[in-house]
């Protein structure tokens, strides 16, 4: 009797141990958003490796999870997942989401083609041109918000370089880190010279873990992300992190 009640107590504490590891871990949805993420990168990229470091600093791990960005969103909003990486404020998502502390700069631009003749100071001046978008991002309140432009959405970035190379789109518009990486890495040689940036830049956007309000203990797994990024900002971590990445000095 004592060995069977032994054995009782054992399995009980392995299955409370399980529990408490999984309470421990946050899992994030993320998608394929070079150079800031990618299922091929290491450590999945400078945005993983920045939300892993934090949270490991608050003695969570991190369970990354690649998929599209909108299916991201809705997994998250209903709550399949703890949070979803990379992620602009808007107004609309804040409705669903709690959003971290910003832990990156995100600069948005527009690329034309080169001898293209368009300029612009507001974003009215962009009024005749159809601008090429990535599906579900957010760029910036102004722009969001600007119904009167013509926007042309696609799947990902090189989709929306292919219609700015191939006229179906006169500008286009996604971050510069995104672009440089995009045009480098998924472009041919041709194709690499045909766009270039048009300035002035469009925002300075800032880059934010977005936990869902479905998610248990949603504020307590924010606020140690918080937390953690608190640290590794004063330690010097995220600091190297984007050196070791090209993005920082």
């Amino acid at each position: 009797m004592m060995k069977k009640f032994v054995m009782v107590l054992a399995v009980c504490i392995m299955f409370a141990a399980e529990g408490i590891a999984a309470e421990k871990t946050i899992s994030i949805a993320t998608s394929e958003w070079l150079p800031y993420c990618g299922r091929f990168l290491a450590n999945y990229g400078i945005e993983p490796e920045i939300m892993a470091a934090a949270y490991q600093r608050m003695g969570y791990n991190t369970d990354f999870n690649f998929m599209a960005w909108s299916r991201a969103l809705k997994e998250v909003k209903e709550g399949k997942y703890d949070a979803v990486t990379s992620a602009s404020f808007t107004q609309e998502r804040a409705r669903d989401y709690l959003y971290s502390k910003s832990h990156m700069d995100s600069p948005a631009v527009f690329y034309k083609r080169k001898g293209s003749p368009i300029t612009w100071s507001v974003l009215e001046d962009l009024k005749p041109y159809k601008i090429g978008v990535i599906k579900d991002y957010s760029y910036s309140p102004e722009f969001d918000k600007a119904d009167f432009l013509q926007k042309v959405a696609s799947k990902n970035e090189v989709l929306a370089l292919k219609k700015l190379i191939l006229k179906q789109a006169d500008l286009i518009v996604m971050d510069r880190f995104v672009g440089h990486y995009t045009i480098s890495e998924k472009l041919t040689a041709y194709e690499k010279n045909i766009p270039e940036i048009l300035y002035p830049p469009l925002y300075l956007d800032k880059l934010h873990l977005m936990v869902s309000k479905k998610t248990p203990d949603a504020l307590k797994k924010l606020e140690a992300f918080n937390a953690g990024l608190k640290k590794i900002i004063k330690d010097g971590t995220l600091k190297s992190i984007l050196v070791k990445h090209g993005l920082g000095k």
